[in-house]
């Protein structure tokens, strides 16, 4: 058992992963509610439509990767999607096991109430904040998420240590 005493004391407040975190379940709370009352579509969804949007006929395999969810997740999702009629599910014309994903023009009709809805929040969030504050922000975070990314690369290539056996 760990005792509290002598635990490490680790100042989350002021922990820029933890603020970050933080602020994205805030961003993200926020979208999907403004989402749901506004267009009747769920942040889920919504990063659904974003995947296709940008590229049409994705697999739910390539969907799954792209909004970071496992594709059993996505997979009630897609279903909602389509029992809603946003989108339709097409057999892959090259191999009928894989069905490709593709909006409806119901879904293409609400991607111009969907962005509105990101851009108040947007707006919402950087209000009585200078535009130099977030420009200087985006570009931090955008740093620190390089880092991190060199880090995890560095961080696959340590060999990893032998499980003691405990007697």
């Amino acid at each position: 058992m760990i005792s509290t005493l002598s635990m490490i004391k680790y100042d989350f407040e002021n922990s820029v992963g933890f603020v970050v975190n933080t602020t994205a379940k805030a961003f993200q709370r926020s979208f999907d509610v403004e989402l749901r009352k506004n267009v009747g579509v769920s942040l889920s969804q919504w990063r659904v439509v974003g995947a296709l949007v940008l590229q049409p006929g994705l697999t739910q395999k390539e969907i799954a990767d792209k909004v970071g969810v496992e594709g059993a997740t996505l997979v009630p999702i897609i279903d909602k999607m389509e029992k809603d009629g946003l989108l339709k599910r097409k057999l892959d014309s090259s191999d009928r096991r894989i069905n490709r994903i593709y909006l409806t023009p119901k879904a293409d009709s609400l991607w111009e109430s969907m962005t509105e809805c990101a851009l108040r929040i947007r707006k919402s969030s950087a209000k009585n904040i200078p535009e130099s504050d977030i420009q200087t922000t985006l570009e931090t975070l955008r740093k620190i998420s390089k880092n991190l990314a060199a880090f995890s690369d560095l961080d696959k290539t340590v060999i990893p240590v032998k499980k003691m056996k405990v007697t």
